[in-house]
Parts: structure tokens; C-alpha cells; sequence
């Protein structure tokens, strides 16, 4: 596959969820532009698998599976990516999820709920935690956060979900101003609806799966369900030195689902 123009050439990434979809995706494209990439995920088949396709693709990737809602784990993880590659400069803390069936604080257990506040927020205070100080030490570098539009407009239904991703825009914004002076931007991507395993689960779970896609896709102005690989592009913009004076943003990939209210039939 030829290489672009190499953006990011001599950096060290580090991508949490990277065994499939957004975060393969990201995996991929970063390597291609001359990223050591860091692949880390729950799933080993999941992030062998990843490490496999970069290295098919002609770059270099090592896996480091981690669970990113235990600190010890993610601690570790963070000291051996370090002490492999001396250095981390760009990290897309990518790893969440939702909850099977109706999502309502009235339908959610105690269990259900906190478990979706470790997966969705923990996780990424963990990960920032952990890896500001290795950047700081090395003279700054790129965090993206993935956060999605429910933070901003949600679906009926997943209010745990819509809740703990509407708390990572506040995260993103809080860790881009007080560490700016060290050099770290802190950005976040706002994916729309994005043809993933997750995604495609979340439809299935319905009573009419294509009727609900359907409905979905006619809502999007470019009227179409986003690929892994276009919301990889952005990311690659807020890890490059293309965005170097880009912090504490959301940008929002979602062909036009958020500009406000659409329907494709009319």
C-alpha cells in the first residue's frame, strides 16, 4: 500500500480497542503513515488479528492486550509500550460500549450502570492518567478521545450510554487546557453512525433490524452509514502535526447528522 506522506513518521500510537472496527481501522492507517503502533485490547484474537493486517500492510505493530477499566493493567501496559519503544506520543483512548437491550435508568441494574461508567469513563481517565506523565517527560504529544454524537444528541433508550459519553467532552476540554503549556493536545472524535461489529449488534438486538437502519441511514444528509476507515482519516488529522494548533475540539464525523433535523423521504 503506498504511504501518503508519512505523518506520522517516527511516532510511537498507542490505540486501546484496536482488535476490530474504529480502532483497527485507526490501528491500520496510523502504521501505514509510519506509526510504531501499540495495539491494545481485551480480545487477543481480536488484537493479533489487527497487528497481522499491519503487518501484511508493511509496518510495525505489537500487541499489548490490557483491560482498560483496571488500573494495574493499563499502568503496566503503558510502562511496557514505554520500555519497548522509549516513548508514546500519540494516543487514541478508542474503547467503549453499551448495554444489550433497553437502556433506562429505570431498566439498568446498579450492576449494568456502574459497569458502563468503568467501560466508557474510567477507562479513559485510567489511560490519560497513566500516559500524560510518559508524555510530559518526553516533551508533549497527541491524546484523541472517542466520544460519538450521543453525547450530544441521543437515541431513546440508551441513557446510561448518551450519559457517560456526553461526560468525555468535559474530560477532553478539562485535560486540553491544563496540559497545553506541556505541549499535549487533547482532542476528541465525535463518530456518527459507523458500520462497526457494535454497531451492527445494536441493530440486530431489534425487532426490525433493517427497518431501524433504514430509518437511521435516511437521517444522514450524505445518506449513507460511515465506514471504520473514514473516521481513521480524521484521527490520523487530530495525531498528525497537521492539527498542531488544534486542542480541546470535538470533531464531529457523522455525514451531516448533527447540522440538524433531516429526513431523506421528504
Amino acid at each position: 500500500m503506498l504511504h501518503l506522506v508519512d505523518r506520522l513518521k517516527g511516532k510511537v500510537a498507542l490505540i486501546t480497542g484496536s482488535g476490530s472496527g474504529i480502532g483497527r481501522a485507526n490501528a491500520v492507517l496510523f502504521a501505514r503513515e509510519g506509526a510504531k503502533v501499540a495495539v491494545s485490547d481485551i480480545d487477543v484474537n481480536g488484537g493479533n488479528a489487527t497487528v497481522a493486517a499491519i503487518e501484511a500492510d508493511g509496518g510495525v505493530a505489537s500487541f499489548f492486550r490490557c483491560d482498560v477499566t483496571n488500573a494495574v493493567e493499563v499502568r503496566d501496559t503503558i510502562d511496557a509500550i514505554t520500555a519497548k519503544n522509549g516513548r508514546i506520543d500519540i494516543v487514541h483512548s478508542h474503547v467503549g460500549g453499551d448495554l444489550s437491550g433497553t437502556d433506562t435508568v429505570v431498566d439498568d441494574s446498579e450492576e449494568d450502570w456502574d459497569r458502563l461508567m468503568a467501560l466508557n469513563i474510567k477507562s479513559h481517565f485510567l489511560v490519560t492518567k497513566h500516559v500524560i506523565p510518559a508524555m510530559i517527560k518526553n516533551g508533549g504529544g497527541s491524546i484523541i478521545i472517542t466520544i460519538t454524537t450521543n453525547a450530544f444528541m441521543n437515541y431513546r433508550h440508551v441513557q446510561a450510554y448518551g450519559t457517560t459519553k456526553a461526560a468525555l467532552i468535559q474530560l477532553t476540554k478539562s485535560l486540553a487546557m491544563d496540559y497545553a503549556e506541556k505541549n499535549i493536545r487533547v482532542n476528541a472524535l465525535a463518530p456518527g453512525e459507523v458500520l462497526t461489529p457494535m454497531w451492527e449488534r445494536h441493530f440486530n438486538s431489534l425487532p426490525n433490524p433493517a427497518e431501524a437502519k433504514e430509518a437511521v441511514r435516511r437521517k444522514i444528509p450524505i445518506g449513507r452509514i460511515a465506514t471504520p476507515e473514514e473516521v481513521a482519516s480524521c484521527a490520523l488529522f487530530l495525531a498528525s502535526d497537521d492539527s498542531r494548533y488544534v486542542t480541546g475540539n470535538v470533531i464531529f464525523v457523522d455525514g451531516g447528522l448533527m447540522a440538524g433535523f433531516y429526513d431523506g423521504t421528504l
